[in-house]
């Protein structure tokens, strides 16, 4: 059958899928087929590269693609320093090889593997460490559905009996005690499996890593399927689950094994752009299909695949160690200096000035406004592109991004280099199961660049002709294709760039860099920028520095460069490209430089627009290589409102891509602007997107701190014609007196033609007294009130004051630090230096559940690449080492879940130990959110803050330039501060003067400094004796005191009371001889016979024999974790030793006593009764407690145990009667006494039930920990007895990862314990 169309099927536009054709590198590679990028090696700077994914397998040569792979942020290190060596083992009938891994597996190696030494190094790493997050999203939807299933089956289960149950007992009949018992528990099953669900989080696959020395090499081995088989396999991919490839790196002599996984697709994606080959269909191949890649992953998984500087740098260092051609990094951020920092020294002086690898790095999609770019490369889209990849309904004009960032930096440069295609469909990892993905944005661009840059360097090299970096930049510069941008800025163009190079291959100068410097300003800059109004009102004259600079300068004097710098000299005719600036006509320059005059005339250009020229240097012997040097002059004159407050910009004409800016000086003293904004088409056309960038740039500052972006979708007006108009309005903050820049753009690929108004209204209100710098305004706690004169410099205005407070803020110093050289393998630098890393540890406590904590370093944030330091790292981890989460240079939100102790580790990096030194007792803030927020007064006067307990100062409207004084009540009541607040502490939150709480960017952030405590009047004592007397009873004498006998005499009291303080240290040493030493039972028998009711010994006893069954107590989980392991002879003295404590309280009496309402505070004698009845109550429990325990053991020591149960069940109730609740939650001991009886009668949902309970409120301090981790083995064994198999793995998995295994140790005899550990 023939199936017939109106049209011919056109073959699909495979050409633009990842362009060529735009860059002449399609013509080149034509032209010179083996100049294909063979021979050329490519570092990627990125999220990793996946070693499977299509096209990344071999080069035009049949050569291994990926020649490297390494993960430069650490993600992925496994700590293997724990050595075991093998045990031979009988499993499943088979005699096997085993060792114990750190999950506690038994893992069957291979005996045939050549091991010399016979140890092997085993780690743990949980694969949701490392795996990418959509990997990690997927896996768990998946994991969950197959969880459910399994859980469901116990579900039904529990229902099925619960039925049975009923049907056994029908109505009217009379259950007994145990039946109804039985049907609470069945119940308790059915609430627990619901809770533990709901609560169900999927700790995913736990990983055993072995490492072992063959003799010759590092050899390793990952679980990856948790059977504990490691016989005969080796895994480059954890499995058809994930299909997540995977290489692994061994550091520090095998302490550190380096699982290397990719953290995003997007490192994929570049490296295909940039190299990819497709051997069966080359219309798909990369740019350089015949180079070789090297991955260096710098996006830490654990970050959001965040660059880091500890990254950045091993980058740097690794491409120097590697000798790699080119590098791309498809990464960047802003920056507050531009060329300035630790990486970018790195990359500029030994990465490229010394060792010549050529750095191309994207220029970022913070546009489309000026002066927010970051890097060289930008990103253009072409005809073809437009075709192939994005599916319009018409064809847009060829242009850069919309979003693309633009120049200049703020030092004058003009920051982009080259332009390149920025979009590409091609391959992505296998983990997507995805072939491949459309990605664009100056990400797609840059490893375009790279790839026509290696095409440009395999016919060098394969010519055997020498090049720089200097070099090519000149040539691609040069060569470039104008594409009507700002800039002047042009398309890569390889042919031409070729022919360039060849043509004038033999100028030595060629490999010179001619800097541009401007020292006569506060900041040495490499270009002429003036935005300001105080710059542009009046002509500028500046002295500009240009100097050669050769390859290797900055290399120990070696005399190579000083015959060619004797040769140089220019002789330099200076062009000027607009006439409103001025230089001189020549200029002779050698190679020490020279100083030049260039004057800028702004006063000639219209305000409100944006202006751009050039200086440009040419060798008068050969103009036509272009120009040596560019002196770019930038000016953004803005508007000056002559209203004072008002400004519109009406019917604004937009097309596809189309950008229209705008500049104004914001009035002086405004704080924040309200926009309308209008939209209308001129005809009938589709929907449309349009981008409104707002930024003003201040000192040192990165561009996004005062920047505004806003988005609109042109839905209604846009599809219905003419006379149809959109309103948005929006408020957005501004800083008085800077140039504002207004940015508005249609998408690019937003089709159609429209019309934009706007219109922007500036309001002030100031307040000009406070103490607090910048935009704080700070109350002292420890004053009635704060005075705040509030001015309204702009117009007539109407203010709202108000402030709430939401945040609690604390300040703690470092409790521990430590200064060391890091290790050899990953963090030496180029000169040999040593790397130093600073290690600060903080301890704070959180007393509440699901509080969300902000730690704040302002020392190291918001610095990344222009960070003076070479990294800064976090890690917060819970009391038991479980990571909570991990910290970088930005702000992070973590949310705490449990109550408790925390740790918070960070680490500073740098080559200089005497800077680091300096950072020793840094303080770390910490900002907690707080559940009910503080709201302060405002008052009109100051009588009215202590006559009113409400503001008095509302709605108000003010004139231009008027003050109103307010003033600010600090709290009277000191309740309403937090619990946690602390005197000297902040209260944080908003102060609002005006009653829209909708600015863009706010106004004021309050601080309010939490004063002292108020002192509590004390209460007054009430004498005590006959008639009122003042005679002190010193000494009660009960069964149970142990308390001497009442004394009259001054010397008579003090006697006693050395006597006590004697026998109370006698007591306390009881502990500290060692078990069953001579000196212990010499004390014991003294004690014994001077104090033989006295309870506090008793106690002591009990305690040392309890914790003598502590000694021998095995780590495992399967040992009997109820009972300690307490032996039948520690069982029976305990029961003998429990009912003599008892005997000693009249237990009769202190019944009624806590049987009725004590007034605590009638007088010291009540207090003082109180305090010695409760001291004898907790002394019963603990008694009662232990001899449970201790018939719990004899019971299950014997066969005929009925009258032990008996016995214990007796127990049992004697010691609830004096516990506060039951199930005993709030104490564990009391708690294991409960689960031990549940678990005797089989009941365990009831176990379960108040455990889970337990584990919920528990809060993990320094004194919990051990108790928090029998809990969870306790758990386990629950589980266990209920045949909760796929809850007993999830909670399995999960105490590992709650209380990680401690490693560094020698395991020679690995314990062998099967029941636990099945091997597949």
């Amino acid at each position: 059958m023939t199936i017939r169309t109106s049209k011919p099927i056109p073959n699909f536009p495979t050409h633009g899928l990842l362009p060529k054709e735009e860059t002449e590198a399609a013509t080149f590679i034509k032209k010179y087929p083996e100049y294909d990028g063979r021979g050329v090696v490519i570092a990627i700077l990125d999220t990793g590269v996946d070693p499977g994914a299509v096209g990344l397998q071999t080069t035009t040569e049949d050569k291994p693609k990926i020649i490297d792979i390494i993960d430069c942020t650490g993600s992925g290190d496994v700590v293997t320093k724990t050595i075991v060596k093998p045990t031979i083992s009988r499993i499943d009938d088979e005699t096997v090889h085993v060792i114990k891994g750190l999950s506690g597996r038994s893992l069957i190696i291979n005996p045939t593997w050549s091991n010399p030494s016979g140890e092997f190094r085993v780690g743990i790493k949980r694969a949701y460490e490392f795996f990418p997050k959509s990997l990690i999203t997927r896996l768990k939807k998946e994991r969950r559905q197959q969880f459910e299933t399994k859980h469901n089956l116990l579900q039904a289960e529990v229902q099925q009996k619960l039925v049975a149950w009923e049907e056994d007992h029908p109505s009217g009949s009379s259950p007994t005690e145990a039946d109804i018992a039985t049907k609470v528990d069945l119940e308790n099953r059915a609430e627990a499996l619901k809770d533990m669900l709901k609560n169900y989080e999927d700790p995913g696959i736990i990983y055993d890593v072995v490492t072992f020395f063959d003799g010759a090499d590092w050899r390793v081995v990952v679980d990856v399927n948790e059977s504990g088989d490691l016989r005969e396999r080796q895994y480059h991919t954890f499995s058809q689950e994930d299909l997540l490839n995977f290489s692994v790196n061994i550091y520090d002599e095998g302490d550190t094994t380096s699982i290397v996984t990719v953290s995003k697709s997007h490192g994929t994606h570049v490296a295909s752009i940039t190299a990819a080959h497709y051997q069966n269909e080359p219309e798909l191949n990369g740019i350089a299909p015949g180079s070789q890649i090297i991955s260096l992953k710098i996006g830490d998984i654990r970050l959001e695949s965040m660059e880091t500087g500890l990254a950045l740098t091993r980058a740097a260092i690794s491409l120097i160690e590697s000798k790699a051609d080119l590098a791309n990094m498809s990464y960047g951020e802003a920056t507050a200096i531009p060329d300035y920092g630790y990486f970018v020294n790195l990359i500029r002086e030994e990465v490229v000035g010394k060792r010549g690898c050529i750095f191309l790095s994207s220029a970022g999609n913070s546009g489309p406004a000026l002066t927010t770019l970051g890097a060289p490369v930008g990103a253009y889209v072409t005809h073809s592109m437009v075709q192939a990849e994005y599916a319009l309904l018409e064809s847009v004009p060829e242009r850069s991004y919309t979003w693309s960032s633009q120049g200049p930096n703020v030092d004058g440069s003009i920051g982009v280099s080259i332009y390149a295609p920025g979009g590409a469909i091609t391959s992505t990892p296998l983990y997507s199961l995805t072939k491949s993905q459309l990605m664009n944005g100056t990400s797609m661009s840059s490893p375009n660049a790279t790839g026509c840059v290696a095409l440009l360097l395999s016919g060098l090299k394969a010519e055997r002709k020498e090049y720089t970096p200097y070099r090519i930049k000149n040539a691609l510069e040069n060569s470039s294709k104008q594409v009507n941008e700002n800039f002047n800025v042009g398309l890569i163009q390889v042919q031409k760039t070729w022919d360039y190079l060849n043509k004038f291959y033999d100028r030595f100068d060629q490999d010179i860099e001619y800097e541009i410097k401007i020292p006569d300003r506060p900041i040495i800059k490499r270009g002429i920028y003036l935005r300001e109004s105080h710059e542009t009102s009046s002509p500028q004259l500046f002295s500009v520095a240009v100097r050669p600079k050769f390859m290797k300068d900055a290399e120990p004097t070696s005399g190579d460069n000083n015959p060619k710098k004797f040769e140089l000299e220019n002789r330099i005719a200076l062009v000027c490209t607009q006439p409103w600036i001025r230089a001189p006509d020549f200029l002779l320059l050698g190679s020490q430089g020279r100083l030049f005059d260039v004057k800028v005339d702004p006063t000639q250009l219209s305000p409100g627009n944006f202006y751009f020229a050039e200086v440009q240097g040419y060798d008068t012997t050969c103009s036509e290589r272009g120009p040596l040097f560019k002196v770019p002059v930038t000016i953004t004159k803005p508007n000056i409102i002559t209203n004072g407050y008002k400004i519109n910009y009406d019917n604004c004409s937009f097309g596809p891509g189309q950008i229209e800016r705008r500049f104004l000086k914001v009035p002086e003293g405004a704080t924040f602007a309200d926009m309308t904004v209008k939209f209308a088409t001129s005809s009938l056309t589709s929907p449309a997107r349009l981008w409104l960038h707002l930024i003003q740039l201040l000192p040192q500052k990165r561009f996004s701190a005062h920047e505004r972006k806003y988005y609109f979708s042109l839905v209604k007006g846009s599809c219905e014609g003419e006379g149809e108009e959109q309103v948005t309005k929006k408020q957005f903050s501004v800083i008085g007196g800077f140039t504002l820049e207004i940015c508005l753009s249609q998408f690019w690929s937003s089709l159609g033609n429209h019309k934009v108004s706007l219109e922007i209204i500036f309001h002030g209100t100031q307040i000009v007294n406070n103490s607090a710098s910048g935009c704080d305004v700070f109350i002292n706690g420890n004053d009635s009130f704060t005075r705040l004169d509030i001015v309204t410099p702009v117009r007539r205005d109407e203010i709202n004051p108000s402030i709430q407070l939401d945040t609690l803020r604390k300040s703690i110093r470092p409790i521990e630090s430590s200064l060391k050289p890091l290790g050899l393998d990953r963090d030496v630098l180029p000169d040999s230096k040593k790397t130093f890393a600073l290690t600060l540890t903080y301890k704070f406590n959180v007393s509440e559940k699901n509080m969300n904590l902000v730690p704040r370093f302002p020392a190291f944030f918001d610095l990344l690449y222009d960070s003076y330091l070479e990294g800064f790292s976090g890690i917060l981890y819970d009391v038991n080492k479980k990571v909570i989460g991990w910290l970088d240079v930005y702000p992070k939100n973590f949310k705490l879940e449990t109550k408790g102790d925390y740790i918070l580790q960070t680490q500073i990096r740098h080559h200089s130990h005497e800077i680091l030194e300096k950072f020793n007792n840094t303080i770390c803030i910490l900002d907690y959110n707080i559940s009910k927020k503080v709201n302060l007064n405002v008052y009109s006067q100051i009588p009215d803050v202590f006559a009113s307990e409400k503001s008095t100062l509302g709605r108000l409207s003010l004139e231009k330039d008027a003050k109103k004084a307010i003033f600010i009540g600090s709290p009277i009541d000191y309740s309403v501060y937090p619990k946690d607040g602390k005197p000297g502490d902040l209260l944080l939150g908003k102060f609002n003067l005006i009653s829209s709480i909708k600015v863009d960017g706010g106004q004021y952030q309050a601080k309010l400094l939490i004063p002292p405590v108020p002192i509590k009047p004390k209460d007054t004592p009430i004498p005590i004796g006959n008639g009122g007397g003042d005679k002190e009873v010193k000494n009660i004498t009960d069964e149970g005191s142990g308390k001497l006998e009442e004394t009259t005499t001054e010397e008579e009291k003090l006697d006693n009371e050395l006597m006590e303080s004697i026998r109370d240290l006698q007591i306390s040493y009881l502990k500290k001889f060692q078990a069953d030493s001579r000196a212990r039972n010499l004390l014991i028998k003294e004690l014994e016979n001077n104090f033989p009711n006295h309870l506090p010994l008793l106690i002591t006893k009990l305690e040392l024999l309890l914790e003598s069954s502590k000694t021998t107590t095995t780590t495992d989980e399967s040992s009997n974790e109820d009972n300690e392991d307490i032996s039948s002879e520690t069982a029976h003295k305990i029961c003998e030793l429990t009912d003599e404590l008892l005997k000693k309280i009249n237990l009769t009496e202190l019944a009624q006593y806590y049987g009725l309402k004590q007034d605590i505070n009638a007088n010291e004698m009540a207090k003082k009764k109180k305090k010695e009845n409760d001291e004898k109550k907790k002394a019963v429990i603990f008694a009662y407690r232990a001899k449970a325990q201790a018939l719990a053991v004899l019971s299950d020591a014997t066969t005929s145990s009925n009258e032990l149960d008996t016995l214990f069940e007796k127990t049992w109730k004697e010691l609830a009667q004096w516990l506060d609740s039951i199930p005993p939650i709030s104490d564990f001991k009391n708690l294991q006494i409960y689960i031990i009886r549940e678990r005797k009668a089989h009941r365990f949902g009831n176990a379960l039930k108040a455990l889970n309970k337990y584990l919920n409120e528990v809060g993990l301090t320094n004194d919990t920990i051990k108790e928090y981790e029998k809990a969870l083995k306790l758990k386990l064994r629950l589980l266990t007895d209920l045949d909760w198999e796929v809850w007993e793995e999830f909670e399995r998995k999960w105490k590992l990862i709650r209380i990680p295994p401690v490693q560094g140790s020698r395991i020679y005899h690995s314990h062998q314990h099967n029941q636990d550990h099945k091997i597949d």
